[in-house]
């Protein structure tokens, strides 16, 4: 297999979103229901409580009670006050309630349609998803990346940009495997044209660029490398001492080149290297969390290859490449299809109030 097409996974990261694929703590089965998985976490805190699995279902079921005469769950009491269960529950759906509830509906969406066309994952598969998210948010540039990326810095970084986001683990747990979902769906369907093999092979190569970079967290942080710069110290040296991506900076900050069509290198990236001389660095580029600064090494001439001869090749690259939007496509169609009740009156209203041309 040639050298660019050892790369990693298209762009999108993660958390989109993007996310962003497996986890540190994943679930052991393939997805079901949201029912099924509430039937689980049941029966686990039952045993824990020594309760019985009814017993568990019942205390589940009281946190949004009936209109009955039984008394309010209290959650926690001030002074010997009690506070209700319920008030804190409510304020909870009014605040994240939508969020949550909308993870939870596209997975059981995008589950349900890749069941009607046979279509399973397996735990690997949920994993693998989510190394890639992992990749890509630690480091955007992982398609032109030589070195393997560092999980933990990745990991701890996710837990930075969840937190940032009031979003649990759990929630980005269902975002992984329903991308993970998503993309056997849309891997199913890919039917690719001569016309798209062509402009992949032209992306691959043509006429590219080899560039160095240092990747940086501030624009504080760049100004002081470009201080550095200005001072005489080496581009290189800089790169491999202050990047914040810990697999390019082994390389001091060197990454395999790439042409002005590689749409796996984000767009603002490539166009400020394709501006650049051999020599010069760029001002800082935002890249999602990052900055960086550019120095182009030196410009490659297209490559003598043999279309046919990498066809097989080109085909795996593109799918690929393009499996994001489309899963993004899919997952809105999704949707936007579903038929959704929303039963609990709190979050209805919120529910409603941000999807009100959702057609119910």
């Amino acid at each position: 297999m040639s050298k660019p097409l050892n790369r990693a996974y298209a762009w999108t990261a993660l958390l989109c979103a993007v996310a962003l694929s497996g986890c540190d703590a994943p679930e052991k089965a393939p997805a079901d229901s949201v029912a099924a998985a509430w039937q689980r976490r049941d029966q686990a805190g039952a045993a824990s409580a020594g309760l019985s699995h009814q017993q568990a279902v019942t205390n589940r079921q009281v946190l949004i009670p009936p209109n009955t005469e039984t008394k309010e769950p209290t959650i926690a009491t001030v002074n010997g006050r009690p506070i209700a269960r319920r008030r804190v529950l409510d304020l909870l759906l009014k605040a994240r309630g939508v969020e949550v509830m909308e993870q939870l509906i596209g997975l059981e969406a995008v589950s349900m349609a890749a069941a009607d066309k046979g279509l399973t994952i397996t735990q690997v598969d949920v994993d693998r998803e989510y190394e890639q998210a992992l990749r890509n948010l630690a480091d955007p540039l992982s398609s032109v990346t030589p070195e393997p990326f560092d999980r933990k810095a990745a990991e701890r970084l996710l837990e930075t940009i969840l937190s940032q986001r009031s979003m649990s683990r759990e929630e980005f747990d269902i975002i992984t495997r329903r991308n993970t979902y998503l993309r056997k769906i849309v891997e199913s369907q890919q039917l690719l044209t001569e016309g798209q093999l062509r402009r992949e092979f032209g992306r691959l190569y043509d006429e590219r660029v080899q560039v160095r970079h240092i990747q940086l967290g501030t624009l504080a942080e760049v100004a002081r490398v470009k201080e550095r710069l200005a001072a005489g110290e080496d581009f290189a040296e800089l790169a491999g001492r202050y990047s914040a991506n810990t697999a390019s900076a082994k390389s001091e900050g060197l990454l395999d080149p790439f042409s002005a069509g590689d749409e796996e290198v984000p767009a603002l990236f490539r166009e400020a290297a394709f501006s650049l001389k051999p020599g010069e660095v760029s001002d800082a580029v935002r890249i999602g969390e990052w900055y960086h600064l550019i120095k182009v090494e030196q410009i490659l001439p297209a490559e003598e290859r043999e279309f046919e001869q990498v066809r097989a090749e080109l085909e795996q690259s593109v799918r690929r490449r393009v499996a994001a939007p489309a899963m993004y496509e899919l997952f809105e169609k999704l949707f936007r299809e579903a038929t959704i009740e929303i039963h609990d009156p709190a979050l209805a209203e919120a529910f409603n109030r941000k999807h009100e041309d959702h057609d119910r």
